[in-house]
């Protein structure tokens, strides 16, 4: 199996492309002209390109040769940290990078060889604290607490840690049969969500497991996402070394219950390892071979899929907005139809919190509200 780069800018001459025959397919009409409710607020220059965005509150973070803090109601530079590209440790592919809450920013380096947490003032780039771990760390996920998850190695095993400092706060080790990971974390509210063998709900102030849902045989679970009492994941089997997981299905769990509501098996190819798009309207799943299928939530049914190329795909409220070579489609994810379509020619990267969307263009950055 040849493993497929979905999320890339190099794919923009087929995005082009896939976009005209979408075209056909739909018919877009006049309809399909930018919208009065998506305003342009800002656009600023680039220094470089960046290899992630993340809108946390009133700052937009781009990560490239340098992490850069940008005000989102303006777009004036507050600060920046010349890191060097690459310091940042990045996990999987298609792990986001950076976590940030209110007031913090938490990501990890790897430096003389140990891994490191950092944490650092969203409003002035100040590093707030710093752990160093000496054996394995996984994704650090900050939470509502402005505390860190992360499952990392200790003196009892390996382990699922909250912290905001050299201790703990609270740790569970894990059982040995599932120290294998994925190790995939959500924190969502007063829940901290891990998906391995099984994907187990924490409580965020004490680390109590309050359920636990199995993977079928020969699986594991990835790449949680919450919405609306709904947790929806990847069902993974593992390959080998080289292409690590391969996502088969989508699985829906209750989240108040810990009961699998649904289960959605890919058809005819394997699914995208990233997080499953969970928007007010419905769920988009993106397969690898750029098929993205529109289910319904409450049983997990497939509404509908077409073909398509692009460069990154984010769900923001009630919508989809896909980076194609010509501008920034945004999908209804009821019935898979482009509704308007930015001005954003060769966007690559998206991130949105809210009623913003932030769109990295060609050597722009451009923060638009969104309706």
């Amino acid at each position: 199996m040849r493993r497929r780069t979905l999320l890339r800018a190099a794919g923009a001459t087929a995005g082009a492309l896939a976009a005209g025959g979408l075209a056909a397919l739909y018919g877009f009409r006049d309809d399909d002209a930018p919208a009065a409710g998506n305003a342009e607020r800002w656009r600023v220059p680039l220094p470089d390109q960046p290899d992630a965005l993340l809108l946390a509150g009133d700052t937009l973070l781009a990560l490239g040769a340098s992490l850069t803090a940008y005000g989102a109601a303006d777009g004036k530079v507050r600060w920046r940290q010349d890191l060097g590209r690459n310091t940042v440790v990045t996990g999987r592919p298609g792990t986001a990078p950076l976590s940030a809450g209110a007031d913090t920013v938490v990501f990890r380096t790897n430096e003389n060889g140990s891994a490191q947490v950092r944490a650092v003032g969203l409003g002035d780039g100040r590093e707030r604290w710093r752990r160093q771990f000496e054996g394995y760390v996984g994704d650090a996920v900050l939470t509502a607490r402005d505390t860190v998850a992360a499952v990392a190695d200790g003196t009892d095993g390996r382990g699922l840690s909250c912290f905001d400092g050299p201790a703990d706060r609270w740790r569970q080790v894990l059982a040995q049969g599932d120290a294998d990971g994925p190790f995939d974390l959500l924190a969502d509210g007063t829940t901290v969500y891990a998906a391995g063998r099984e994907l187990v709900a924490f409580t965020l102030a004490d680390g109590v497991r309050t359920w636990g849902v199995a993977a079928a045989e020969g699986h594991v679970f990835g790449r949680p996402a919450v919405r609306a009492g709904l947790a929806v994941v990847l069902g993974m089997r593992y390959v080998d070394d080289d292409y690590l997981y391969r996502s088969e299905f989508l699985c829906g769990v209750d989240t108040a219950e810990g009961r699998v509501r649904w289960q959605y098996d890919a058809p005819g190819g394997y699914l995208q390892d990233g997080p499953p798009l969970l928007t007010g309207r419905g769920i988009v799943a993106v397969h690898e071979s750029g098929r993205l299928t529109g289910l319904d939530p409450a049983t997990g049914a497939e509404r509908w899929n077409y073909d398509w190329d692009f460069a990154d795909i984010l769900a923001l409220g009630d919508h989809v907005y896909v980076a194609t070579a010509d501008g920034v489609a945004i999908v209804d994810p009821t019935g898979g139809h482009r509704l308007k379509l930015l001005e954003e020619p060769n966007a690559y990267r998206l991130a949105g919190s809210g009623p913003r969307l932030c769109v990295a263009a060609g050597d722009t950055l451009a923060v638009y509200d969104v309706g």
